[in-house]
């Protein structure tokens, strides 16, 4: 049934769904950023809706707060499930854990039309009090009053205004040419040291290199061959945890294979994420040795576990510091490198080696567009010379298996 409206001057607009439910909308003036803030009533008939309209207009001629008696729970709760449609499985885990760990159980009490600069103070207190940093939290908070502010709800301004705790200094940073060159030597007595190889020189990311199927991989492109970046594994969260039958928690626009147990290969969280990278001679040889010894992967994964289901994300990592310790490799602070540092080494190397920097940011899938690059022979050259300006550099030599 197609929607029915009807309008009547200075009662909001009213019509019906094709469900049969009646819905109301009025003007409630402006957020405190600028922004039109309207109210949505709904009801079963258009006489209940209308009287509904009616009482919202009466408490704003009195200047009533038209949501004033909302919490910080009760709009978190509604927050969370909004954006479990449009956040990444891991960008909704992100933006979820510090709501419901610090910001719920400090002000969630609190009523949203009622909240201080102290309330979200009180939140870095307890947050420092339990040694973590507030910084990521506070941005988290902005963000979901802010939503809240668009949905009608009245937050101080004061509130929104209060500054972001500064954040220490992070100490993650590249790995020396010598630690990489180590770590290269050490890959190649490992049976699956192409995985570590691949990492060093290209920094892809884990889940790119654990999600590439020997399908992407062009190993007779010319005299190099070519990877195709294009999946990421990921294990994707069940709607209703530890729930198999419920499905899978999926974005409207998420793109997903289905792989086994929880494991998916996902899309690029952006373009820049679809990219081409040129193998030097010396990484193809590798990749076809292994090609050879690799386990029978039902998905064609190229490193999947031994028995062929997908890597588990903590075995890779296990392997990687076990790889450090081999080669006698450690962060200056003592801890081993974390597997994204990689990604440090990968785009140092290729600076210090004079690699332009939009060349780079194809190579790691930063800022640009990469989708077409396994299409434009002409943008395929340069990234192929930069890898080869990185062997060089590295002295690169292949043991033979």
């Amino acid at each position: 049934m197609a929607e029915k409206q009807r309008r009547e001057h200075g009662s909001g607009s009213v019509y019906q769904r094709a469900d049969g439910t009646w819905i109301g909308r009025i003007e409630a003036g402006y957020t405190a950023t600028g922004n039109r803030r309207r109210l949505t009533v709904t009801g079963k008939t258009e006489a209940a809706v209308r009287r509904k309209i009616r009482d919202k207009l009466a408490e704003k001629e009195r200047g009533q707060h038209l949501v004033s008696r909302t919490t910080v729970k009760a709009w978190a709760d509604q927050y969370l499930e909004l954006r479990r449609r449009d956040l990444s499985p891991k960008g909704y885990n992100a933006m979820a854990s510090p709501v419901r760990k610090w910001i719920i159980p400090t002000i969630g009490h609190r009523r949203l039309d009622a909240l201080t600069p102290g309330d979200v103070r009180a939140i870095h207190d307890a947050q420092r009090k339990a040694g973590r940093q507030p910084a990521d939290t506070h941005r988290v908070l902005l963000t979901m009053l802010r939503a809240a502010v668009i949905e009608g709800h009245q937050i101080a301004p004061s509130v929104l205004l209060v500054k972001v705790p500064k954040s220490p200094k992070s100490d993650r940073q590249s790995m020396t040419i010598e630690e990489g060159l180590r770590c290269i030597q050490a890959a190649g007595d490992m049976p699956n040291g192409s995985r570590w190889l691949f990492t060093l020189l290209y920094g892809q990311r884990m889940g790119e290199c654990l999600g590439l199927t020997w399908d992407a991989l062009d190993l007779d492109a010319g005299a190099w061959g070519e990877a195709i970046i294009e999946w990421q594994l990921q294990a994707l969260p069940y709607n209703k945890p530890r729930d198999r039958s419920s499905g899978f928690r999926v974005p409207d626009d998420h793109e997903s294979l289905h792989l086994v147990d929880s494991y998916h290969l996902v899309r690029p969280k952006s373009r820049a994420g679809y990219r081409v990278a040129p193998l030097l001679k010396e990484v193809r040889e590798v990749m076809l040795k292994w090609r050879d010894v690799a386990p029978a992967s039902p998905h064609n994964l190229v490193w999947p576990e031994p028995n062929g289901r997908p890597r588990n994300d903590k075995h890779d990592r296990a392997e990687w510091w076990e790889l450090q310790e081999r080669a006698g490799v450690a962060h200056p602070n003592g801890r081993p490198y974390h597997v994204h540092e990689c990604r440090n080494f990968a785009a140092t190397m290729l600076l210090e080696a004079g690699v332009p920097e939009h060349v780079v940011t194809d190579l790691l899938g930063h800022t640009s567009v990469a989708t077409s690059l396994r299409y434009r022979t002409r943008r395929r050259e340069p990234l192929l010379e930069a890898m080869q300006l990185v062997g060089e550099r590295l002295q690169l030599s292949v043991r033979p298996e």
